[in-house]
């Protein structure tokens, strides 16, 4: 066979529309030229057209560019493809194009070619000064005197500079083959290269954009900041009511605490002042601030950037975009990440801000802001004289697993459209579950939502600052507590009941950690007892939440004294430096807590770890006690208790562990915060209000008792504590509300949200296993219980080996290179990489993996590839992520081939999201069902999946 023919192409352009936010499409629409264009044949010697000044493109040039029997070579090819297919003014095909890119990613290399380069290390890499000479050559210069006023630099302007761009120009082929040839030896399957081109063809296709929805929701956007903005002037009358200075000092000469002016303390502020102030001017201009700061329009902006003189919106996606995994990724909107729509009036709300009807939208729904954010899908129209069908598969996730593990019960539910949830509480509870029949109260037991609903606006923790959840993309990282964690985006759960705890707002059954315990505990659990939710602070530092449970971390004399003389005031009489001296000791391990009478500091390493202090709101603390090894430090307004099971003080040793002490507190008067009270007199006492409206909890100091709330009202006999008072103002804020979660938050699945630490949905581990069941299907409100996780596991035992099995496999596939299968998966190592073999052929690549201990001394896989900040570093991977990878890959696989199904039967994928295809079609062309069929077709190498799919047809795009 001939060998095919290359033609390796890059090239420097020019426009006066900016690249970054409008894409390629709209970019080439502005004032566009080509500027450079570098090629070379094969492995001929790579040369240069000056097409700035001047010269013509040789006419071998282009005739390969129209020869479809010769490859075009380029990295990120769509930017030369659409530049080129302008210069000629036709649009060319990407049937004999090929892009290096897409190549490299398809082995998770990095999708720069600067630093795919540095990766290999190949011969040739980019020079880094042409980052400068493309600042300076192809994008608008600011006119000045110095320049004669121009706005664009031309190659007369700086001929050394441009002499130096040409070079830059060949460079980049030069590099760009360098790289091809090093990926040669790992060829994409064929069917690989025809999804690509079938992604180039959706992108220039693109998808009709409803301007006048865009413009107006953008005009309503700005009208009502204008609105609020002078509304906050009249109640405040001050000379900027954005200033967080001018704002703060005005708060707090009307006698209200403000520790910052953070959407979480604002929002905490309006709860506040909501229950407990008659300053109504306060009041409404925070929830102005806070209304002020929700961005919806974000999208459409975003939106009316990219669109083309078509109306349509170009070059949304990205092939392979997905680290390893190879499915998509949004690009410009990004479509991958769009609020969903929960209002049933979508029709009339739409139609309100179309016309400009903006005070009746408010006075109809009275959140504008959220309404215009849930009409984001509603912008994607299909052209005149054609209608959307949008198909999704239907648990896709939970059918590829339950097919690669050979979970043979959830395969027939699924076969026979059963309802899944009573089939798992059924194969669970070994009973039969019928949906509002038999049993039919242990279907919420079988149903898989992973434990977690977090508040609508609730800030999460980022490494973009705090953001509220909903709006929490993939490209922002977490803190857990621990680290900086990569994660797969948020998930909508519905509406339920939430309760609000201790700056947490959240339902009463996610998992939470609190002071003193290594597992997390239920929300509710928490709030009735008392316990103080960990604290994990500005992502700066880690805690720790227990022995061993992470890494120990020394205190400062500076966090020492901060704690001692915010926390508590009376234990505050030496410095650290004194305090260790006076001990005759030069080392800060073990600091002591002598006789109450002269207290000095606590240690700075407690057997509990560290806790983190939050800045007092309140008068201070009231009343402390002790019980044996327990200092609990209470009652500070909500916000400043201590609950460290490990805190200890000094006195005899306990064993032989030098760095653990306890003794019981001396009897006598104890003076805390100029409280006096005799230890022998202590009374029954509540810790806290207990604002959940379900428990309260009186504590002694041996005994707890448990008060619950009846029918007729609360019983509160036997407690004689001021702190619960016989009315509803008891309970906290019980409400209904929007929740969210985020899915797959790192190793540990735990995120920060309002400044506490809590469990989220994961793919393995203890209730990360869950998901697999289907956690992410549509509709899904309700939440798991911990307590059904072993009943799950002895259900879905094969699922629960599939994830041990697999990681033996890659583990002794590492050791000793030898190929391997587990069930439907292979195993390889060669190139010095793991390589996971999926069902449809293709493989995942782990490069340069090496088994290492981790940080609990276990040894674990890891591997070279991109971090969350998308730096290139050596990274660790477990059973649940790698079962996560091969699962979501395979259904990528799936998707793919369903969508070159449609587009063989001549049906235009105008855009896909996640699980879901979205066709322009002629009205009435094709049905629902139809286009269902042809999605739930099984490839040949997935026979046994039973496929199923899901479908609408309107006029708008939405979420059903």
């Amino acid at each position: 066979m001939d060998k095919v023919r290359k033609l390796s192409i890059d090239i420097e352009t020019y426009s006066d529309v900016d690249l970054g936010t409008c894409g390629v499409y709209r970019y080439v629409e502005g004032d566009f030229h080509i500027l450079l264009f570098a090629y070379a044949f094969d492995d001929e010697p790579v040369q240069i057209v000056d097409l700035a000044c001047g010269e013509e493109l040789p006419q071998e040039v282009v005739d390969a560019i129209f020869d479809d029997t010769i490859v075009k070579a380029a990295w990120n090819a769509s930017f030369e493809r659409t530049c080129l297919s302008k210069y000629f003014n036709t649009r060319l095909s990407p049937d004999s194009w090929q892009c290096s890119m897409v190549w490299a990613a398809s082995l998770s290399l990095p999708l720069s070619l600067k630093n795919a380069a540095i990766v290999l290390k190949t011969g040739e890499q980019k020079d880094r000064a042409g980052e400068d000479l493309i600042r300076y050559f192809s994008i608008p210069c600011k006119p000045t005197k110095k320049n004669g006023g121009r706005t664009r630099n031309l190659p007369e302007h700086d001929l050394e500079k441009w002499k130096t761009f040409k070079d830059y120009c060949l460079q980049d082929v030069r590099t760009e083959r360098d790289i091809r040839k090093r990926l040669e030896q790992f060829p994409l399957l064929p069917h690989e290269w025809d999804y690509y081109h079938m992604d180039q063809r959706i992108n220039d296709r693109g998808v009709l954009i409803d301007q006048s929805l865009v413009t107006q929701a953008i005009t309503c956007d700005l009208i009502m900041s204008e609105e609020m903005s002078k509304r906050a002037y009249e109640l405040t009358g001050l000379e900027n009511p954005n200033s967080v200075s001018q704002l703060k000092s005005w708060l707090e000469d009307r006698g209200i605490e403000v520790p910052s002016l953070g959407k979480k303390d604002v929002a905490a502020m309006i709860m506040d002042l909501d229950k407990h102030s008659t300053d109504q001017e306060a009041l409404d201009m925070l929830k102005l601030r806070l209304q002020m700061a929700k961005s919806s329009v974000k999208k459409y902006q975003a939106a009316e950037r990219c669109i083309c003189s078509d109306g349509r919106a170009h070059g949304l996606f990205q092939f392979s975009g997905a680290n390893r995994t190879q499915r998509w990724a949004g690009r410009l909107i990004q479509l991958q990440n769009l609020p969903q729509n929960h209002i049933s009036t979508l029709d009339e709300a739409r139609e309100l801000v179309k016309l400009g009807c903006f005070g009746m939208m408010e006075s109809i729904y009275g959140n504008t802001p959220d309404i215009l954010s849930q009409l984001i899908r509603t912008m994607l129209i299909p052209k005149e004289g054609c209608e959307f069908i949008v198909a999704d598969f239907s648990a896709i996730e939970a059918r590829v697993l339950a097919w690669l593990a050979g979970e043979e019960w959830r395969l027939e539910a699924f076969k026979r459209g059963e309802d899944i949830y009573c089939a798992s509480a059924s194969q669970m509870f070994h009973v039969p579950v019928v949906k509002h029949g038999i049993n039919g109260e242990l279907r919420q037991k079988g149903k898989v939502a992973e434990l977690a609903c977090i508040s609508f606006n609730s800030p999460v923790l980022t490494d973009h600052g705090l953001v509220p959840i909903q709006d929490v993309t993939k490209e922002m990282r977490l803190w857990d507590g621990d680290e900086w964690v990569s994660h797969d985006g948020v998930v909508y759960r519905g509406e339920r009941e939430v309760i609000t705890y201790d700056g947490l707002t959240a339902t009463p059954d996610h998992l939470v950690w609190v002071e003193g315990k290594s597992e997390p505990i239920q929300f509710g659990e928490a709030a009735a007892t008392g316990c103080k939710l960990v604290q994990t602070g500005d992502g700066g530092r880690a805690i720790r939440l227990s022995e061993d449970y992470l890494r120990r971390i020394d205190l400062s004399e500076k966090e020492l004294e901060e704690i001692c003389s915010h926390a508590v005031p009376e234990l505050r009489s030496y410095s650290l430096e004194r305090t260790v001296q006076s001990q005759g000791k030069k080392e800060n391990k073990m600091l002591s807590l002598p006789t109450w009478e002269n207290p000095k500091m606590v240690r700075s390493e407690a057997h509990g770890g560290k806790t983190e202090v939050r800045e007092p709101k309140g008068s201070g603390i009231q009343e402390l006690w002790s019980e044996r090894d327990k200092v609990r430090l209470s009652e500070c307004d909500g916000s400043r208790a201590f609950f460290n099971s490990g805190i200890r003080y000094a006195g005899q040793s306990n064993g032989d562990r030098p760095d653990r002490y306890e003794r019981k507190l001396c009897p006598g008067k104890l003076k805390v915060c100029h409280i006096e009270r005799e230890q022998s007199e202590q009374k029954k006492y509540c810790p806290q209000q207990i604002r959940t409206g379900v428990l309260a909890v009186c504590q002694k100091r041996s005994d707890t008792k448990t008060i619950t709330r009846t029918d007729q009202g609360r019983d509160y006999s036997g407690c004689r504590n001021s702190c619960i008072r016989e009315n509803e103002e008891l309970a906290v804020n019980r409400r209904t509300a929007r929740l969210y979660d985020i899915r797959n938050a790192g190793r540990y699945h735990r995120f920060t949200v309002s400044g506490k630490l809590v469990h989220n949905c994961g793919y393995g581990g203890a209730s990360g296993a869950l998901i697999s069941m289907g956690a992410l299907e549509k509709g899904v409100k309700e939440s798991e219980l911990p307590e059904i996780i072993d009943s799950w596991r002895k259900a879905n035992s094969r699922i629960v080996q599939f994830w041990w099995d697999v990681e033996k496999a890659a583990t002794e596939t590492i050791k000793d290179h030898q190929d391997r299968t587990v069930g439907r998966i292979g195993f390889q190592f060669y190139s010095n990489t793991l390589w996971i073999v999926l069902p449809s052929g293709r493989k995942l690549a782990y490069i340069k993996p090496r088994l290492q201990p981790n940080r609990f001394g276990r040894m674990a896989i890891t591997y070279e590839g991109l971090n969350a900040a998308n730096k290139w570093s050596r990274g660790e991977t477990y059973s649940g992520k790698l079962v996560e990878n091969i699962t979501q890959a395979t259904a990528r696989d799936l998707l793919a081939e369903a969508m070159w199904r449609m587009e063989h039967r001549g049906l235009d994928i105008v855009g896909h999201v996640h699980d879901e295809v979205i066709l322009e079609v002629p009205r009435g062309s094709i049905t629902v069902d139809e286009v269902c069929a042809i999605m739930g077709q099984n490839p040949s190498w997935a026979d046994g999946i039973p496929l199923s799919a899901d479908g609408y047809r309107g006029d708008y795009y939405f979420k059903s």
